[in-house]
């Protein structure tokens, strides 16, 4: 079993990232190395394994040096959002590049030609394998959220989008009940896609709760990429335990009024004040400012503070930068 969380008496604030971190830099190309000697036939599977255990045990370890203290795997194995779930579920074929979201980066579409059943694990596994290697510092699981993923998704089985959401939804909690068996406390779903589409918040919000409904663990929702003003209410009203909201690209999470009144007291929240689509470092002095203030209306204990997403946009260099500022901020603010 993982330590507790890492934080400090006085003020329990905790630093944790979002989902992913860059793999390859221009010093380590080992991953894309490998990757391209298996495609030609050059690599076996288990050789390639055993590349992608190396790379993500070195994720964690960077993570951690850089002051983390609920760190995840980095989704090393991960192309995308979508696809490694996608490619673990029967009843999909691999579709064509989208655009994810306004960044340039893309995802494979994947094609729901039959009903969705669940063939393997989706990140248990994983998750084991990084809970191992973090000598102690706790790791979370994360998935991407079961609207955003049936939204990306083009559906050429299902009678309806519901239908689809609802079936991603079971298998979801199937393995959130298995994460929780292998020890999982946290379990973090990604929904981005909510924000943008308000007039689906009864399905979503649905959606969600099947997933959680019977799970023993706490679950993180992270949204990113816009502001959450439009679904407030019902995110608020979500049976998880930390909501993560990004203070860089959506700049309504910043009312004060908003967070201090209607900011439930019985959750967290993800606080994602460094950004993670910019490669202009933040000032420690800034950081440690807006962390004291939202400690001040949410209460430290009550606080996560993480990159606005996944890092995996910015070169490996400056990612662990941004954590390593985002640590000394932290510190700077216990003291």
């Amino acid at each position: 079993m993982p330590l507790p969380i890492q934080e400090t008496e006085g003020c329990p604030v905790v630093v944790t990232v979002v989902d992913n971190y860059p793999k390859i830099s221009e010093q380590d190309q080992r991953l894309r190395r490998a990757i391209a000697a298996w495609e030609d036939g050059k690599l076996t599977e288990e050789e390639l394994e055993r590349v992608y255990d190396e790379v993500t045990q070195g994720v964690i370890r960077e993570q951690i040096e850089a002051g983390v203290g609920l760190v995840t795997d980095g989704q090393v194995r991960w192309d995308d959002a979508l696809s490694y779930l996608a490619r673990k579920l029967d009843g999909t074929n691999r579709g064509g590049l989208l655009r994810w979201f306004d960044n340039n980066f893309y995802f494979r579409q994947p094609v729901i030609v039959g009903k969705l059943v669940r063939r393997e694990p989706l990140v248990v596994n994983d998750w084991i394998k990084a809970e191992q290697w973090a000598n102690g510092v706790s790791v979370k699981p994360v998935l991407t959220g079961p609207y955003t993923f049936a939204k990306f998704c083009l559906n050429e089985h299902y009678g309806n989008f519901e239908d689809l959401l609802f079936d991603v939804a079971a298998i979801w909690r199937e393995e959130a009940k298995a994460l929780s068996d292998a020890g999982a406390t946290i379990i973090q779903l990604n929904e981005p896609a909510i924000l943008f589409h308000p007039e689906d918040a009864k399905i979503w919000s649905e959606a969600i709760r099947l997933v959680v409904d019977g799970v023993h663990a706490d679950f993180a929702l992270y949204t990113f990429f816009s502001d959450a003003s439009k679904i407030w209410d019902d995110l608020m009203k979500l049976p998880v335990k930390i909501i993560g909201l990004d203070f860089c690209s959506g700049e309504e999470n910043r009312n004060a009024e908003l967070i201090q009144s209607e900011f439930p007291k019985g959750k967290v929240l993800g606080f994602g004040i460094v950004d993670a689509r910019n490669i202009k470092p933040e000032p420690v002095d800034e950081l440690a400012r807006q962390i004291e203030w939202v400690a001040n209306i949410v209460g430290s204990e009550r606080l996560h503070v993480n990159p606005n997403c996944g890092l995996e946009f910015l070169p490996k260099a400056d990612a662990r930068r941004k954590l390593e500022t985002l640590s000394e901020a932290v510190q700077k603010v216990r003291g």
